[in-house]
């Protein structure tokens, strides 16, 4: 594409996928929805506070927890220390509402503890539940903030420096660590505040069938089931609230992260020489396998048990619930996830590919746009798509594609914009001189070192997108389900073996596309 078509490219593209839709969304609250008449409602209020005081908690039990591991892990050398990262981090990767699944299976009542032990944690269904499923899949985040600001070196040449002068671990940590990482430690509370804030899937599995209904759980009901005139201008109102919300808080936890770099310098992270206490290990193995390892093998349990009430003996093992499951409609679903997710990816990183060729030839930067989009929740993206497009995309698949693209723009942006960024000018600088025209040198040079990227960025959509519940289940219709939202059918009418086995059939699919990226992280940062 020539320089003269690129940037109204590009401002085009953000009109569609940014501009437009909240634009609409905006307007639509502040102008027909009524908006005191709907904070006026009672159950509008609960719902606000609900959404207000578990997100809140969650942030600070996933804060709690994620910068612990980061201090095990990065100020000190746990047994498997590279595996426990990976375990770590590999929450992100399970989808949040399957996560939900598998607490249900392993601690609710008639669940895998149930089965062994006689005894179950009944607060799993409930706002209890939500809290603590929303704190496990916020804690990575706060992990991976703290960890950044934990291995920079100033940060490391201090602690050395302080317990060099005689002070123990606990004081440097009181007076020397904390006070270096508290930017990172407020990131890392308002990252996770956001998470909660606008999660769908664990307060759908875990709350609403105990009454504990959020923000998201509220719209989602205003549009599927509710028939009152004024339903959509509620959800209107709430996405856009939760949107506002989203965006300041991502914003400051910007703001936040960003003074943390401050700390880096050339010389890289210094590695721990101090070996973990064992009892520091034993607790960090046994977070790993009470929030990840043993859920997960509860839900793959339940889905090869004949019936709920069984024993999870093998005696009452079956692949029944997976052949009964994964019947003519499943498998449509199926394809068309997949479908979906790989189009919307392909898309992502043109788009993404587009912005990050305008920013290396000295434009304005576009990345902020895409950010702008994923840190939007994914109930709010949903209402603005279908105000701005639904009059003629409504229940389409063209309308969830357009939504997964704003939606997932910054996981392609993020590599193919740390990749380039390590292109030296003088690559092609050199093809240029030699007569080559921009697309040869785009071709022979600049694609062949961004392929990393590329491939990881992709993938990155696809595995987000592929899995994806909110968006689709406010924007499906007859015909054009994915696979997400059958899971959810399954488990709205109550067939807990069956939803099991398909969440597991997800979560394998998802698992099994995810696993290169950690060899393409390498690579792409290679480039650098």
């Amino acid at each position: 594409m020539s320089e003269r078509l690129a940037r109204p490219a590009a401002i085009a593209l953000v009109g569609v996928l940014l501009v437009f839709p909240l634009g609409r969304l905006v307007f639509e609250a502040l102008f027909d929805a009524g908006p005191f008449d709907v904070l006026a409602r009672p159950g509008v209020r609960t719902a606000v506070f609900n959404s207000i005081w578990s997100s809140v908690a969650a942030a600070t039990l996933a804060l709690l927890a994620g910068a612990a591991l980061a201090y095990v892990t990065d100020r000190l050398r746990p047994v498997a220390g590279s595996a426990l990262r990976a375990a770590v981090v590999a929450t992100l990767i399970i989808p949040p509402f399957v996560s939900a699944l598998s607490w249900q299976a392993t601690f609710a009542p008639f669940g895998l503890l149930d089965d062994l032990t006689g005894l179950s944690l009944g607060w799993v269904e409930g706002r209890a539940g939500v809290v603590v499923v929303l704190a496990v899949n916020s804690a990575p985040l706060a992990f991976l903030i703290v960890a950044a600001a934990l291995r920079s070196s100033r940060a490391g040449d201090l602690d050395w420096s302080a317990r060099a002068a005689g002070a123990g671990p606990g004081r440097v940590l009181r007076q020397v660590t904390i006070p270096l990482i508290r930017p990172a430690l407020v990131g890392g509370w308002l990252v996770g505040f956001a998470a909660a804030l606008s999660s769908f899937g664990v307060p759908i599995v875990l709350g609403s069938p105990a009454g504990f209904h959020t923000l998201t759980t509220r719209v989602f009901q205003a549009v599927a089931f509710s028939a009152q005139p004024g339903a959509f201008g509620e959800a209107v109102m709430l996405a856009t609230m939760l949107a506002g919300v989203a965006l300041v808080v991502v914003v400051a936890s910007d703001a936040g992260i960003g003074r943390t770099t401050m700390l880096a310098d050339e010389r890289g992270p210094i590695p721990p020489t101090e070996r973990a206490p064992a009892w520091a290990s034993l607790a960090a193995w046994t977070y790993v396998a009470v929030t990840l390892v043993v859920p997960l093998g509860g839900l793959v349990l339940r889905a090869v048990t004949k019936a709920i009430g069984l024993s999870a003996a093998p005696a009452n093992w079956t692949l029944a619930n997976f052949s009964g499951s994964l019947d003519a409609r499943t498998w449509e679903a199926f394809g068309r996830s997949a479908l979906l997710a790989a189009t919307a990816a392909i898309i992502a990183v043109l788009v993404a590919g587009l912005f990050v060729h305008l920013e290396r030839r000295g434009a304005a930067r576009w990345g902020p746009a895409a950010l702008v989009m994923f840190a939007v929740p994914g109930t709010s993206v949903a209402i603005a798509m279908s105000i701005a497009y639904g009059r003629w995309l409504a229940n389409t698949v063209l309308i969830i594609v357009i939504a997964y693209v704003a939606k997932l723009l910054a996981l392609a942006h993020r590599p193919l914009s740390s990749a380039i960024a390590g292109l030296h000018p003088n690559q092609t600088r050199a093809a240029a001189a030699s007569g080559a025209s921009p697309g040869r040198t785009l071709r022979r040079i600049v694609t062949p070192l961004m392929r990393p990227a590329l491939v990881a960025g992709w993938l990155l959509v696809f595995v987000f997108a592929v899995h994806e519940l909110t968006i689709s289940s406010l924007l499906h219709g007859p015909g054009t389900e994915t696979l997400a939202v059958v899971i959810l059918d399954y488990q709205q009418i109550g067939d807990p073996t069956a939803t099991a086995a398909l969440a597991v059939v997800l979560a394998g699919v998802v698992g099994a596309v995810a696993l290169p990226l950690v060899w393409l992280q390498r690579a792409w940062q290679g480039t650098r």
